[in-house]
């Protein structure tokens, strides 16, 4: 196993990561079964290191465990993503009211962030681009000085993978689509007001979720 992403780390976790990269990236798809026994013959690890990362993957919405020792890689439903968008808002808009005194920063912050999105949007790694978006509203989460909310919002972290997969998959968006969204929110938070943050925000978790709904994208 040499993936550079993965060096350093416990043999675990080295093997979620790789196999987290690889259903991010769609090389495994979704519906593809994932056998215990194949996956530690070609990484060569143990049986039992194979299943602690995939019990993670699960954790995440990214895999179905199956009994039968396989697993299959599965995307989320309009109501697990939802509800975890929906979530992921409240707490966000709550940490805007706690930012607008360090506006200047934050905006820089997450101006640097799109800016490598646009780069990683170039050359396809949606798996990247996934940290990226966990990274660029953070800049909101951790400027509000809220420690327990932002300790709240990062329990959501693990989820956003799957989400964003799925949401990839189902309505078809292109990652430059994702950056122009991205975008989108900085200008509001570069000289919006807090009522127009939050609605911004709340455009931006919600408004796709429901138009992916009522187009039929996303089933329940």
């Amino acid at each position: 196993m040499t993936d550079s992403a993965v060096l350093h780390r416990s043999l675990p976790e080295s093997v979620y990561l790789l196999l987290r990269r690889r259903i991010l990236n769609n090389e495994l798809t979704a519906g593809q079964r994932l056998v215990e026994t194949v996956i530690a013959a070609e990484l060569q690890v143990s049986r039992s290191t194979v299943r602690e990362a995939l019990r993670q993957l699960s954790a995440e919405g990214l895999v179905e465990i199956s009994p039968r020792r396989h697993s299959v890689v599965t995307r989320m439903s309009y109501d697990e993503v939802r509800d975890a968008c929906y979530a992921r808002f409240v707490l966000e808009a709550g940490a805007v009211r706690c930012v607008l005194k360090e506006r200047d920063d934050v905006v820089r912050r997450m101006q640097s962030v799109v800016d490598r999105m646009r780069e990683t949007a170039a050359s396809g790694d949606v798996a990247t681009m996934i940290d990226l978006d966990t990274e660029f509203h953070s800049c909101m989460v951790d400027a509000s000085g809220k420690q327990r909310l932002a300790s709240l919002w990062r329990t959501l972290d693990a989820q956003m993978g799957a989400l964003m997969r799925s949401s990839i998959d189902r309505q078809h968006i292109d990652l430059d689509e994702a950056v122009r969204r991205h975008q989108q929110v900085v200008e509001i938070v570069r000289s919006g007001s807090v009522e127009d943050i939050v609605q911004e925000l709340e455009e931006h978790y919600l408004g796709t979720v429901d138009g992916m709904a009522e187009a039929g994208v996303l089933e329940g």
